[in-house]
């Protein structure tokens, strides 16, 4: 490797990492004021937590309740003070139980792995000494990737579970395209008249990055890296980690009975993570509140006690899944040349050919062929294949079935939460295609299982 290809390897790297601090830095001015960390409410407590080996702390309130309410904050140094305008209502009725994260709010700051794995260990340290038996958990962006993963590892400990504008879950690819838009809009503010270049600039460097298998985890797993890179900061480091994370093997084993609360402008953590959640989920239901952002408990505040208060209440249900049927649709539809067109329903066979920003939503469909266009589909099922040429696809939910489930040629695939079953071959591309997985199920000959990565597919390499 020469020099100057090394160099240019950092730089995209640089890119990448930069990008990503971007939504953690946008995350803590959307969280609100940062202001000196004091206790937020009830009995506080300083612990000495065996996980990140420093001191945190630890706030109490309704504990003449039987029924323990766990609250999981996001980052940023508000800490469980994030929980205000909610506590007081949940302690009428709850133990309340939250605290600091380490690294933030009055706990210890270190240069450690704030990793979601490790957050997870702490919280089942908390839990183990001041929870008796099955509880709520609720949890806030950042927090709420924390309580998902607790959830998963203890199923039997989780009673209800409430998840709030979740960050991470997505792949750090689909998460960095994400940003790569929204930067057109977030960066005129820091270089005018120059945010569409640079916001070009930043996508092109993302693909690259991922072509060049560029390794972040290099960056968070080194001390000496995390502080010359992240400076070792805390929310650097928690959100670095965020993005990293893989959550497909682990939501199928979430058993609790799962409140989503997302808030329609949040430009933080996309609804489509808050979407994906609600197909992959075991027994989930997902409220959009219309006039919220990235913390809805502040935006929206008694609408959002009262979403938390009527899930925690609501009597236990067995879960309703609709089964996939093979039944579909006889008429055929087809988009040419247009722009935004819908389908919704039964459909045969579904052509789409030249078309921009075309949306499939709630659409049963044999067959889908795509041509030189722009699809985002949402919640649909495939039953017999998807053949996609010179196009562009965002799929979140639903479900990708044939012999060769998907043929690619010179295609970009972003797939979320989408379960895809072959008899031969998940995908097949005769000319090399892009392919996103966000939290994704595969059944076929080659490949079992949870998948989230980031790949090449090509004729010497199908899926």
């Amino acid at each position: 490797m020469t020099r100057a290809s090394l160099l240019d390897k950092r730089k995209l790297l640089g890119l990448t990492l930069g990008l990503i601090w971007l939504a953690t830095a946008s995350g803590l001015a959307a969280a609100g004021h940062e202001t000196e960390p004091t206790a937020p409410f009830g009995n506080s407590t300083v612990i000495q937590e065996p996980i990140f080996q420093g001191r945190a702390h630890i706030y109490e309130s309704g504990r003449q309740h039987k029924k323990t309410v766990v609250l999981i904050h996001g980052i940023g140094d508000n800490g469980a003070r994030d929980w205000q305008a909610l506590i007081p209502r949940l302690a009428r009725e709850y133990h309340v139980l939250t605290f600091d994260l380490p690294g933030f709010g009055r706990s210890d700051k270190a240069n450690v792995l704030y990793s979601p794995a490790n957050y997870t260990a702490f919280v089942k340290h908390v839990v183990e000494k001041y929870v008796r038996g099955p509880f709520y958990l609720v949890g806030h962006s950042m927090g709420g990737a924390v309580a998902l993963r607790y959830a998963a590892t203890y199923p039997r400990g989780v009673e209800r579970l409430v998840l709030a504008d979740v960050a991470g879950i997505l792949h750090r690819s689909s998460y960095s395209q994400y940003l790569s838009h929204l930067s057109v809009n977030l960066l005129p503010t820091y270089f005018p008249g120059q945010s569409e270049q640079i916001a070009k600039l930043v996508g092109l460097a993302l693909g690259k990055a991922e072509r060049l298998n560029l390794d972040p985890e290099l960056v968070i797993g080194n001390a000496s890296m995390r502080q010359k890179i992240l400076q070792a900061s805390p929310a650097k480091i928690a959100g670095l980690a965020l993005v990293l994370d893989d959550f497909s093997e682990l939501i199928p084993r979430v058993e609790a009975p799962t409140l989503i609360i997302w808030g329609k402008n949040d430009p933080i953590a996309p609804l489509r993570t808050g979407k994906l959640l609600q197909a992959s989920l075991p027994d989930a239901r997902l409220e959009i509140l219309e006039d919220s952002a990235h913390v809805p408990m502040q935006d929206n505040t008694e609408k959002f006690n009262a979403l938390v208060l009527g899930h925690l209440r609501s009597p236990a249900t067995a879960p309703a899944r609709a089964a996939h049927s093979a039944a579909v649709g006889t008429r055929n539809g087809r988009c040419q040349r247009r722009q935004g067109m819908s389908f919704q329903g039964d459909y045969d066979t579904l052509v789409i050919r030249e078309c921009k920003n075309a949306v499939l939503r709630d659409v049963r469909v044999r067959r889908l062929v795509i041509f030189d266009s722009t699809v985002e589909i949402e919640t649909s099922d495939i039953g017999d294949g998807l053949r996609i040429e010179d196009s562009t696809l965002s799929m979140t939910g639903g479900r990708i079935a044939g012999a060769v489930a998907i043929t690619a040629l010179a295609s970009r695939l972003d797939l979320a939460g989408v379960t895809i079953t072959a008899s031969e071959l998940a995908v097949r591309a005769p000319l090399e295609s892009d392919l996103v997985f966000s939290v994704c199920r595969v059944s076929s000959p080659l490949t079992q299982g949870g998948l989230h990565a980031y790949k090449i597919v090509g004729p010497r390499n199908p899926l």
